[in-house]
């Protein structure tokens, strides 16, 4: 979609109904959250996941370390988080872009 026109507005608004990222390749990061402070971390948290992976995916197509699903769902309650559980299953593969 064309940076900076409608449509991807009108989609970007669709997706954030119920997420607070949406990222378009080769366009940027939407983030939303309670105030500056929260969306600001938000943004930097995800940059800095995606910075990582980056690197990983640069040295070797096998992940050394993984976060279970059961490791997301200890992190809900400390941090006060709901998590949406069709993104935490397990993956039959440890190649980076298989599944």
């Amino acid at each position: 979609m064309v940076p900076g026109g409608k449509e991807i507005g009108i989609e970007t608004a669709k997706i954030m109904e119920d997420r607070d990222v949406a990222v378009w390749a080769h366009h940027g990061m939407f983030v939303c959250g309670h105030d500056f402070d929260e969306a600001f971390g938000l943004m930097h948290t995800v940059e800095k996941s995606a910075e990582i992976l980056v690197k990983v995916m640069s040295m070797s197509d096998t992940k050394r370390q993984t976060i279970t699903p059961q490791n997301f769902n200890d992190l809900q309650e400390p941090f006060h988080i709901e998590l949406d559980e069709k993104y935490l299953y397990e993956k039959k593969s440890n190649k980076i872009g298989e599944k």
